[in-house]
């Protein structure tokens, strides 16, 4: 079956080391549009983050946010929306303000830091397109989040993910990582792999005519879901392991090397046999 529809990871996999599109990927984006293939960016980014770089690159308003808790369709309408239960807010932030780790809260289109702290400058630097916000703990317990954030060195990320599956137990939140600083806190349910089921569903469009690339472990269940999943060279061990191949390195344009492998094989597809 031809690939209709390609999602897309952003950090480690579009957009370089840099955090900009390579400009291989850029042209490739077009060259993948010309040849009837919808992309789109799969993030652990918010709508908001997502959507400057969509219109930068000439994309429709599809994209999967959050890691799978927030998805838009091609006209921009919500198809999905995974909140985390006030319950889970609640033992994670009482774990986080125990063991002062840096916290961020996202809700759909917004992120709060619940404390200003040198992590917090570093994510700042990363994302750029979103500013953050203050906010106390007891605001954000108020707020309709779909995630929360742990911002520390990487040899501590294991200890807290630990501790934070002990606490949350697989009935209340799933944990996932996409940095080596990052552990995420998400609703059970949520991830890229639903996000991109539910979006292709949305759109007639079959499993087998679905492809993914990614790099991180946010990105495992998107790439095992798709008809074809891709694995980045500078992907992590997990990724490469569910891909069926792999491709050059997001600062070498490995997206580009992925979008003209799904052009040429479509093109063999409907050729008459």
């Amino acid at each position: 079956m031809p690939i209709r529809l390609l999602a897309v990871d952003l950090d480690g996999t579009l957009l370089t080391s840099e955090r900009v599109p390579h400009p291989e990927n850029v042209l490739a984006l077009r060259r993948a549009h010309e040849a009837g293939i919808l992309v789109v960016p799969a993030s652990g980014r918010i709508a908001a983050s997502i959507a400057q770089f969509s219109k930068e690159l000439g994309l429709s308003p599809a994209m999967i946010c959050s890691n799978g808790s927030h998805v838009q369709d091609p006209d921009g309408n919500e198809l999905l929306h995974i909140g985390l239960s006030k319950e889970a807010v609640e033992i994670t932030l009482k774990y986080t303000e125990a063991v002062g780790v840096h916290t961020s809260a996202y809700t759909r289109n917004e992120l709060f830091f619940l404390t200003d702290s040198p992590w917090g400058e570093v994510y700042r630097q990363r994302v750029r397109s979103v500013m953050p916000k203050s906010a106390t703990a007891d605001e954000v317990r108020q707020m309709n989040l779909l995630k929360l954030i742990l911002i520390d060195h990487p040899s501590a990320i294991k200890g807290h993910h630990d501790a934070l599956a002990d606490l949350l137990s697989s009935r209340l939140g799933a944990l996932t990582e996409s940095e080596p600083e990052y552990l995420e806190v998400l609703s059970p349910e949520a991830s890229k792999g639903l996000g991109l089921k539910v979006l292709s569903e949305s759109l007639g469009i079959a499993q087998s005519e679905t492809a993914a690339i990614g790099d991180y472990l946010n990105d495992l269940e998107m790439v095992q879901w798709a008809g074809i999943g891709a694995a980045m060279a500078n992907a992590e061990p997990e990724v490469k392991a569910v891909a069926q191949l792999e491709v050059t390195t997001n600062n070498n344009a490995g997206v580009a090397e992925f979008i003209d492998y799904l052009i040429e094989r479509n093109r063999r597809e409907l050729e008459p046999k």
